[in-house]
């Protein structure tokens, strides 16, 4: 998983097509577009995102900025729409701010109790990233849930560590 950034891009009216079209060309002269859905630019790093604010800053143009998490293809999450988005090629993004991943820290003789916890947690997770051989299994919850989740862990005595907290 990859954070990014989508920028937005707000068509002015009044405009003739051709001022447009020069703002999609230089765009396409001096910025990485990683990917785009309709009016959203989406940009790997922040130099290219600054690279894209400036232009469309400079053409009266720049919408809102929003952190994204690219997701990997095999991660399922329930209510895409609410956290997220799916885009023209088909990737899965998160918008940053209203998500939270966690996983289960490791601790020695609690496989049960992690099971309960996470049976409990069920009804709360908007998805989960299934483990790999570099990284656990994490899960998905909306940001404003990590309470919520943190005293469910504590009541089975499990502990969890967060990979991506949003922003509060």
């Amino acid at each position: 998983m990859q954070t990014m950034y989508g920028v937005e891009m707000q068509v002015p009216s009044g405009k003739l097509p051709g001022f447009y079209a020069q703002v999609i060309h230089k765009i396409g002269d001096h910025v990485n577009v990683f990917d785009r859905d309709e009016l959203m630019f989406i940009v790997e790093n922040e130099e290219e995102c600054e690279k894209l604010t400036a232009i469309l800053q400079k053409a009266d143009m720049l919408g809102e900025l929003f952190p994204l998490l690219n997701l990997p293809p095999d991660v399922s999450v329930t209510h895409l729409e609410d956290v997220g988005f799916v885009s023209a090629s088909e990737q899965r993004y998160l918008y940053a701010d209203r998500v939270a991943l966690f996983c289960f820290a490791e601790q020695a003789d609690n496989d049960q109790d992690r099971w309960a916890a996470l049976q409990q947690l069920n009804e709360h997770l908007l998805g989960s990233i299934p483990a790999s051989s570099d990284s656990p299994h994490y899960y998905i919850l909306d940001q404003s849930q990590q309470v919520l989740a943190e005293g469910i862990a504590a009541r089975y005595g499990v502990s969890l560590h967060w990979l991506y907290q949003g922003e509060n």
